[in-house]
């Protein structure tokens, strides 16, 4: 089944909502300012790649949804369950991916007999109403599967934002716990920064990565 790019999501755009957070206030009463380097709170923070594990696994569970509703497109109702329930159970057996095949191979010979009779000029009565039979039952498919890769799209989308905020929010507290402890009043992004600024990114890693991802964040 080809992918769509809607369906091909991500950290990229996480990455890039970290990158700009903008300059974050400590008290009031500090003085002096930090900097902070993003690409290596990005590629160092543990927190980061448990994170992108957990959406990478997101990703995949859903294209296997996809994969095995697509592979059902030209089955009846009672086919179209059995497929489905035996994908869900339990371990790979012989028998069992025998009769999945068997079941996604017939899909695809009514798909190809679909095509075959819609290219034909002329049918006979019999080719016509075999041919409305299998368009009834493909059209409803693939509109499900359309409604389907909609809502997955949603929820990928919802995911990301989720686990963006998450792992911001992580961040921009531990930012304001070490600007505090060093008594800095601002700290802005280092690739914003020509010159000047106290370097804070080693002191927010180790913060980070000692009190581990976030309960959010993990699963």
């Amino acid at each position: 089944m080809r992918k769509s790019t809607a369906l091909q999501l991500t950290l990229s755009a996480l990455l890039m909502v970290i990158g700009v957070c903008g300059p974050i206030c400590a008290a009031e009463s500090a003085s002096g300012w930090g900097v902070v380097d993003m690409e290596r709170v990005s590629a160092e923070y543990k927190g980061m790649h448990e994170l992108n594990r957990q959406f990478q696994e997101f990703q995949r569970e859903q294209e296997e949804l996809l994969e095995k509703r697509y592979k059902t497109r030209a089955l009846h109702d009672d086919e179209r369950q059995e497929y489905l329930d035996r994908s869900d159970m339990g371990p790979p057996t012989e028998e069992k991916a025998k009769r999945l095949a068997e079941l996604a191979d017939l899909s695809d010979k009514r798909e190809r007999r679909l095509l075959a009779l819609r290219q034909k000029e002329e049918r006979t009565p019999a080719e016509e109403e075999e041919y409305q039979q299998l368009r009834a039952v493909y059209d409803a498919r693939m509109s499900e599967l359309a409604a389907l890769q909609a809502d997955i799209q949603q929820a990928r989308l919802a995911k990301r934002d989720e686990l963006t905020r998450v792992v911001t929010d992580s961040i921009q507290s531990a930012v304001k716990a070490v600007a505090e402890e060093k008594g800095l009043a601002v700290v802005l992004r280092k690739e914003i920064v020509l010159h000047g600024g106290t370097d804070i990114t080693d002191e927010l890693l180790a913060k980070l990565n000692a009190e581990g991802p976030t309960e959010a964040v993990r699963e």
